[in-house]
């Protein structure tokens, strides 16, 4: 389950954060994220215009990318424009403002009908409680035996796709709740299972109640923390990164600097970590690979048919947002000493700045492996060279499931994007306390008995990055290897492969197995040494796509998560691989939508949508909290260069050496 509940936040609540006076803080880069006194400006601005009232809620701020040809043309030292996008909501209505941030002025006003956005903090926290006060439910909840409350947590949950047009249009939430006494650090040992509330945001009122009869609690809640235990093993001496000459990594507000790479790096409400302007310098020339990459949505669908479960299916990032929930990185723990750490400034909902600690690390590391090596055995000789990588990290925090964001760059031109998953199993209530008992077959028919009378639910996890190529300039195209089998006539050979190349001419999903080709984005203009045309391949790691019927109402906002690499021409709103406003959607959004148009994508400016997919058959070992498990994909120079680029690295010997 990825639901937000709000009392496992790691980070402020913005509806309850303390103003102040900020530090003057100005924005150096095109790309920069807003400072605080920009969104401040922001409400101003739609106070002055008459467009923020005492009931207007702030979904988010952010800032409103400059065109992408100025970016590139951009220069240090040169003058930039500042605009931002603020999306409100004022009783019931859902609204898009546009602001000019050196003009201080209103550029664009507009409602968005028949869309909902995405929740915020104080909605989560108010539709908790709805429900207590609600007689069907306190009802239900004393058929159960508890007519005390204060152990009582409820969670509001996205509803998926409202289907039903007596509801469309309505802001609507599923509240289960649980037992959270004796809980500790684990809320999730003791749902109250079979009970849900679905709460309307907008009349704060409980549309209805769902009891589908009593389960018998769980009889404890295990914590995973064994401090007080002492069941600790014993503690292994310390293993550390050390930089005992300083750090490698040059960080100037949102520019990095480490090795041959360049990159800026803001923090967005919505998606997180975004990362642009990606360059790698080949023997004192910039070179573009990659104009940004950044996470863009996550479908979470459960595989249980319950009416108390069924609908659950979320979109963690367009409606509760990967930004606003990023959780503070501890040094030490998350991240080592030695990391630099940046800020996200966003917005409360009523239109205050508010600073997440920490919400990205920044750090360099050995990896153990050589980067490159070879031993000569005819002439005993050997050469080795050590690797070592910057990590770019950040870990949102969506209810039980933590994540771990990876963007890790080596020293032999290489980019690979991972995702961790961590965090708790969601749980639900069930009869059985082993297999052995005679409701187990029927209890586990979805999920695993991780405990006495509580299930992990089966689902999956689908996290789709977009990633804007820009291999040596914006005139690209996509490129597809395939691996065609040709029989031989003559000689003791009868087969072999050999590689056909081909142009993936219009935009769409890429049908073709991913393992009977590789994949690449390739300049139509520039080329290596030997001739090629310099590109970058696309690596796939392991990933699932979606097995839901095409038809399903959940699945059909979720079309993304049907294929794992998607191609599209590049256009500046086509953001989230899910359409803008994903919440409460019933209709196809998003890559499907766009890419119908079919629109070319050779010797052009185009967008790779990669969907990191996997399946999680819950375990055993999952309960009390899980191991982490990880998944991702590589980007990989492909005649980019005209050698090896990392030739140059010095042996160990010589780094250690080096002042």
């Amino acid at each position: 389950m990825t639901g937000a509940v709000v009392a496992a936040l790691a980070v402020p609540l913005p509806s309850q954060a303390e103003h102040r006076v900020w530090p003057e803080v100005t924005a150096t880069h095109p790309m920069d994220g807003l400072t605080a006194d920009e969104i401040q400006s922001v409400s101003n601005v739609l106070r002055g215009a008459g467009k923020f009232s005492d009931t207007t809620r702030v979904v988010s701020i952010a800032l409103e990318e400059d065109p992408k040809d100025e970016v590139r043309a951009w220069r240090p030292g040169q003058p930039f424009a500042r605009r931002a996008v603020a999306t409100l909501l004022n009783d019931g209505h859902l609204y898009e403002a546009h602001v000019d941030l050196a003009a201080r002025s209103l550029a664009g006003w507009d409602e968005v009908k028949d869309k909902q956005a995405a929740l915020t903090i104080d909605e989560l926290i108010s539709a908790g409680d709805l429900p207590k006060q609600d007689a069907r439910w306190v009802a239900a909840m004393a058929k159960r035996g508890i007519t005390d409350f204060s152990n009582v947590l409820c969670l509001p949950l996205t509803t998926g796709p409202v289907t039903d047009p007596a509801l469309r249009g309505h802001r609507l939430l599923n509240v289960p709740c649980l037992d959270k006494s004796g809980a500790g650090n684990n809320l999730w040992g003791k749902p109250i299972e079979n009970l849900i509330a679905q709460v309307d945001l907008t009349t704060k009122s409980v549309v209805s109640v769902i009891d589908l009869g009593v389960v018998p609690p769980p009889s404890s809640t295990p914590s995973h923390a064994y401090a007080d235990s002492g069941k600790y093993r014993k503690p292994p001496k310390p293993v550390e990164i050390a930089l005992p000459q300083g750090s490698n990594v040059m960080v100037e507000g949102g520019q990095v600097r480490w090795d041959n790479w360049s990159f800026h790096v803001r923090l967005e409400p919505r998606v997180g970590a975004v990362l642009s302007l990606i360059r790698y310098d080949d023997h004192g020339t910039w070179r573009d690979i990659a104009y940004q990459i950044s996470a863009s949505e996550m479908f979470v669908p459960y595989m249980d048919p319950d009416e108390t479960w069924s609908f659950r299916a979320y979109m963690d990032i367009g409606e509760y947002g990967f930004g606003v929930l990023a959780s503070e990185l501890q040094p030490g723990k998350d991240c080592p000493d030695s990391a630099h750490f940046l800020d996200l400034t966003i917005s409360d909902t009523k239109g205050m700045p508010v600073v997440s600690k920490g919400a990205v690390c920044i750090f360099e590391r050995p990896t153990g492996d050589p980067i490159w090596r070879h031993s000569e055995l005819l002439n005993n000789t050997a050469e080795v060279r050590p690797n070592t990588e910057l990590v770019v990290r950040m870990a949102p925090v969506v209810g039980n499931y933590d994540y771990l964001v990876d963007y890790v760059f080596d020293r032999a031109g290489n980019i690979d994007v991972r995702l961790g998953a961590y965090g708790i199993d969601a749980t639900k209530g069930v009869a059985s306390r082993t297999l052995s008992d005679p409701t187990a077959a029927q209890d586990t028919a979805y999920g695993t008995l991780i405990d006495e009378r509580l299930l992990a639910v089966n689902h999956d996890h689908y996290m789709t990055f977009r990633i804007d190529m820009d291999v040596d300039g914006t005139g690209n195209r996509l490129v597809e290897d395939r691996f065609s089998v040709r029989k031989l006539d003559r000689g003791p050979r009868k087969s072999l492969w050999q590689v056909d190349t081909k142009p993936v001419p219009t935009e769409g999903p890429i049908t073709l197995p991913l393992n009977a080709a590789q994949f690449r984005v390739e300049s139509t203009g520039e080329t290596n040494k030997q001739g090629y045309h310099t590109s970058y391949q696309l690596m796939p790691g392991h990933s699932d796509v979606s097995l839901l019927a095409k038809d399903e109402p959940i699945q059909l906002r979720a079309g993304f998560s049907a294929y794992t690499l998607w191609a599209s021409a590049y256009a500046k709103d086509e953001r989230y691989a899910a359409g803008l406003y994903p919440n409460e959607n019933p209709e196809v959004d998003g890559l499907p939508k766009w890419t119908a148009a079919k629109r070319p994508i050779e010797d052009r400016d185009l967008v790779l949508w990669y969907t990191v997919g996997f399946r999680h058959v819950p375990r055993a070992e999952d309960w009390p909290v899980m191991p982490g498990l990880w998944h991702g994909f590589r980007l990989r120079p492909f005649n980019f260069f005209d050698r090896n680029p990392a030739l140059d690295v010095p042996p160990a010997a010589d780094a250690k050496d080096t002042k």
